[in-house]
């Protein structure tokens, strides 16, 4: 008998498990639809239930609660987030050893972090369900319980560990000072890298979220999101020179 894996588990899927699961990948697919119609706060099991015309009860086989459905949505949303992000870092490393002659390296791993900021600032405009999610719940981080967010800091961490290399990488290229000790509120040791990242990461989402200003600003929210990335890797120690040209290859990428 054919079987399927459970991506979510790797468990091997029987043909029942198949068709739950094609379900359940529905209903997330429609409540995706209330999070880019209505928000975070449009989706509850009762619009759910409306919009896949089940019975209220009926859902709750599949999320238990309107908590576990925001946090499954937002894994699904993360991990593709962070496919896409490596399947880009894949394409601009091809790039580049298709240059002749190759670019320093300095200039090259400046070129990925520029180019990764343009791409997540495109990424409410190429994947506006999955960003248009994430940034709902950085200002809504109660609708899910202390568990179910937990569930998604895997998935939260891996589309994280893209810029977090892209940082380290330029570090240890020479691009970038190295990072500075760092620790956490407790004391503990923090990967500098992943310090930048939340600051960078942080800063770009920012941007993004002035989109929602009623007052209009002389700028645009991408614009913006350039300034802070160029402004953050001067101040980690990039020559301006080498950002420069890194500019104009990362631009080249994007054409």
């Amino acid at each position: 008998m054919h079987s399927e894996i459970d991506e979510r588990t790797g468990e091997v899927l029987d043909r029942r498990a198949r068709k739950r699961e094609a379900r359940r990948g529905h209903l997330l697919d429609l409540a995706a639809d209330l999070v880019q119609r209505h928000g975070v706060a449009g989706v509850t099991m009762a619009a759910l239930a409306d919009a896949a015309d089940y019975a209220p009860a009926s859902l709750y086989t599949y999320f238990p609660s309107r908590s576990a459905l925001l946090a499954a949505l937002q894994r699904r949303a993360l991990h593709k987030l962070a496919a896409v992000a490596e399947e880009h870092v894949a394409d601009w490393e091809d790039a580049l050893t298709e240059l002749s002659p190759a670019p320093p390296a300095e200039v090259a791993a400046l070129a990925k972090l520029i180019a990764f900021s343009d791409l997540f600032l495109a990424a409410p405009r190429r994947y506006p369900k999955e960003f248009r999610l994430q940034q709902e719940l950085l200002v809504n981080s109660e609708v899910e319980d202390t568990a179910d967010a937990a569930s998604v800091v895997p998935a939260a961490m891996a589309v994280l560990d893209v810029p977090r290399r892209l940082l380290a990488a330029a570090a240890d290229a020479g691009a970038l000072r190295s990072d500075e000790p760092a620790s956490d509120p407790l004391d503990q040791p923090v990967d500098g890298a992943l310090l930048r990242t939340l600051a960078w990461i942080v800063a770009l989402n920012g941007a993004l979220l002035t989109e929602r200003l009623t007052t209009g600003l002389p700028t645009t929210e991408a614009a913006l999101g350039r300034e802070l990335t160029t402004a953050l890797l001067l101040g980690w120690g990039a020559d301006p020179a080498a950002l420069a040209t890194a500019r104009t290859l990362a631009h080249d990428w994007a054409r």
